[in-house]
């Protein structure tokens, strides 16, 4: 295989000094290297900025910016990419040493997928949970209710200058969902590699949290309202994965209902249960 991946690797940075290294380290180790990683600090604080400062890789490049939110940090990265292919990733995750290889080799070979993505697992804390979860990738019909894919994923640059890049407009949060429907809908397709190459970290704060619980109404209606002829051809499905969806939520509130009324009952009746106990023994 060639050594050269034709690959530049986008890493945003916004106060995430604790754990750069661990997301360069990443990149820097895969079994295929990457010909450029261009990490684009978007205003971090001192402390992330002065670890950004001691960075010296031949192939790393470091652009500091002041803060104009992780949209344009993309796309300022993107735009100075050489290479045809881009891959996402976030400071603070990380990919296993085979993800680009493996994502190269599906681009290369299938010339109508303009995205590859992968099965992956979360950090909390210190400790990778067992769970695998898996994106469904696949084509626009798959993205119209929830975002089934990734925002650390590899495509083409071609689909960013096709869809004018990340929209700049939604500093809230969705963005990445918004801009696989941009490629998506234009013809391109997703693949999803069947492994866990991906590890997401799980943080108390963090953007994708603020956005689901303070902007997920605004978000949803901003892609709705942008892609609505995409909506609209695709009705009878988009109306059957929202009453799935609807269906599924009401059962899991039921099931949480269900599961806290058991645990109430259990710890009212442990005293009585005691007692019962209690007085059998002293009836013998």
């Amino acid at each position: 295989m060639s050594t050269l991946s034709n690959v530049t690797v986008v890493i945003p940075c916004y106060n995430d000094g604790k754990y750069i290294m661990e997301a360069l380290h990443s990149v820097l180790n895969q079994t295929l290297k990457a010909e450029k990683v261009i990490i684009i600090d978007d205003g971090s604080n001192a402390e992330t900025r002065k670890i950004l400062e001691t960075i010296q890789y031949e192939n790393v490049e470091v652009v500091f910016q002041d803060n104009r939110g992780v949209c344009r940090a993309r796309n300022v990265g993107v735009s100075l990419a050489k290479t045809d292919y881009i891959l996402n990733l976030d400071a603070d995750d990380y990919f296993e040493t085979t993800f680009i290889e493996n994502a190269i080799n599906v681009l290369n070979g299938n010339l109508n997928i303009g995205v590859v993505g992968c099965y992956y697992k979360k950090l909390k804390g210190n400790k990778i949970g067992g769970e695998v979860i898996k994106p469904l990738g696949g084509s626009i019909t798959n993205f119209l209710v929830k975002n089934n894919a990734m925002n650390c994923s590899m495509y083409r640059k071609k689909c960013w200058e096709q869809t004018s890049g990340y929209d700049e407009n939604m500093v809230n949060g969705y963005e990445d969902w918004d801009f696989w429907i941009s490629i998506l809908k234009i013809g391109w397709h997703m693949h999803i590699i069947e492994e866990p190459l991906f590890i997401y970290r799980v943080k108390t704060i963090s953007r994708d949290r603020k956005a689901l619980e303070n902007h997920d109404t605004e978000l949803r209606n901003y892609i709705f309202n942008k892609h609505k002829q995409i909506y609209l051809d695709n009705f009878e499905s988009f109306t059957s994965q929202l009453l799935y969806s609807n269906h599924q939520l009401k059962k899991s509130k039921l099931k949480a209902v269900n599961s806290l009324n058991y645990k109430l009952g259990s710890a009212i009746l442990a005293p009585l249960r005691f007692l019962k106990k209690y007085i059998g023994i002293f009836n013998k």
